[in-house]
Parts: C-alpha cells; structure tokens; sequence
C-alpha cells in the first residue's frame, strides 16, 4: 500500500511538471512532426499548382491566424529523406498553448471557410494530396530562446533549413565541469559567433522535453536547426575571421576552443535533413 502511494505521488509530480512548463522559465516548447505527400502525378485530378494554392491558403488560415502559435516553418524535401516527406516545426510558449491549438483547429477552419460546402470542397481537395492518417512525431523539445536567434529580414526567395543532432558530454566526463561553466561556453559562443554570422539567417537550440532519449552515459541530444539564404552560406564553415574577432588573444582564443569542444562531445553529430522551408507558408514570430 504504502508503495502504491509513493507511486501515485511521483505519478504527479511528474504530471504536474508537465503541465507547469518547461525546465528553464521563459523558455518555450517546440514540436516536429512529419507527414507524407503522394507524388502529385499519382493523385487523380492532381495537379502542382493547385497544390501549392491550397496549401498556401491552408497555412494563411490555419497556421497564421493561429494566436497560440508564435512560428511555425514548414519544410520540404531537398537533399536528404525521402522526396515525399513533410517536416513541420512548431513553437508555442507553453505545453498548454499547444494543445489548446489543437483542440480549436475546427474553429480556426469554420472560421476560415464560414460556407459549410466550400470548406468540405476545400478539405477534399486538400487531404488528396497527403498519404491519409499517416505522419510521425519526431519529438517534442524544450527551446532555449537564449540562444534563439530570429532572422531579421524577410525572404522572398526559399531558404535552407539544416538540422543536426549534436550532443553534450555527460558532466562525468568534463574535468571539473559544471551545468554553470556549461551555459557560460554556449552562451559566449553563441553572443560571439552565431549572433555575429551573417550566413546564419536563425536558429534554435532544442533541447530534451519530454519525448526521446535525455541523458545517459551517452550524452545528451540536442538538436540545432540552423537556416541559411542558400547553400553556398550552409557549405561555407569557415569561422576564423569570427573566432579571432571574439577571442583577439591567441591563447585565449584556444582554450575557449578546447573547453567548448569537451562540452559538446568533440561536435560528434548526426545530419538529419536539409531541407527547403518556403517562407510564404510560414509564420514569423512577432
């Protein structure tokens, strides 16, 4: 008895958790998702610019008009994966506030279409394209928004969207590391490097949530999901000119370098997909 009440109350503690927020206050909660396209050809009735119509119309009326969503990209295939597959990136302030957008998408869509035999018009033609019922959750995360950079322009043309799965060393394995020291080496790289990266149009630091692996004597997995204008900017790695602005003195400069390589597992990471993310369906955060 006395072990079944133990259980309960971990139970809620854990719930509770959950339903509170996130681990670091005012970070948010980003979500990805795939889903899967029918190669348009094989659709009967199909056609690619309709297509693209419908699926610009969906996202103006069911993604940015969305007020619980801060930004959503969708990304399409470009080098890796599979051709049909859909990754969407999701961010939210909270847990709550995503699954109150899913539970008031019939709304947002009456509200989008009012006439009862348009919108049924429109869901027909818009399911036909998409492998029914079929999508997977990659993961749920935790966004540190301190080392969130937002890009600052609007892009006419599609950019590219890199995401890679990098992953910390498990503090046993740092002499004389720290979660602090830790979050000092990210955040210097991140004010003296990515921030001053003009290839670099944003990107997010994902870490652990509530889904997936976190922790371990593997390390812990964090995903950064980087945009550039192109792939020229994506190949082009070169970091010295910005190193040395962020570290003038030479040796200071190398022992940065070594330390922040110690923390991140010697940049040990596994690319999970380029990809295109058309700016016309996607919403920006305010």
């Amino acid at each position: 008895m006395k072990n079944r009440i133990m259980n309960l109350f971990v139970l809620i503690g854990i719930v509770c958790t959950i339903a509170v927020g996130q681990y670091k206050e005012g970070n948010r909660i980003v979500t990805l998702s795939k889903y899967y396209l029918k190669p348009w050809r094989t659709v009967d009735g199909g056609d690619w610019e309709e297509r693209g119509k419908l699926f610009d119309e969906h996202r103006k009326k069911m993604v940015v008009r969305d007020n619980l969503l801060v930004s959503s990209n969708i990304l399409y295939h470009f080098l890796t994966g599979t051709s049909g597959e859909v990754v969407v990136l999701d961010e939210w302030n909270n847990i709550m506030d995503a699954d109150e957008s899913i539970k008031t998408s019939g709304d947002r869509r009456k509200k989008g279409w009012p006439n009862k035999k348009t919108r049924e018009e429109f869901t027909k033609k818009f399911r036909k394209y998409w492998v029914a019922g079929k999508h997977t959750d990659v993961g749920n995360y935790e966004l540190d928004t301190k080392l969130l950079k937002r890009r600052k322009k609007n892009m006419k043309e599609n950019t590219i969207i890199a995401i890679q799965e990098f992953t910390l060393a498990p503090m046993s394995e740092i002499e004389g590391g720290s979660s602090e020291e830790r979050d000092k080496y990210l955040q210097e790289w991140f004010d003296k490097v990515v921030m001053k990266d003009d290839r670099v149009l944003s990107q997010m630091m994902l870490n652990h949530y509530w889904s997936g692996t976190s922790g371990g004597p593997g390390g812990t997995p964090v995903l950064i999901v980087s945009e550039f204008a192109n792939m020229d900017d994506l190949l082009d790695e070169d970091l010295s000119k910005l190193r040395e602005a962020g570290w003038p003195d030479e040796k200071e400069r190398k022992a940065f370098q070594k330390r922040h390589r110690e923390y991140w597992s010697q940049f040990t990471h596994t690319d999970m997909g380029i990809y295109y993310n058309n700016v016309k369906q996607q919403k920006t955060a305010k």
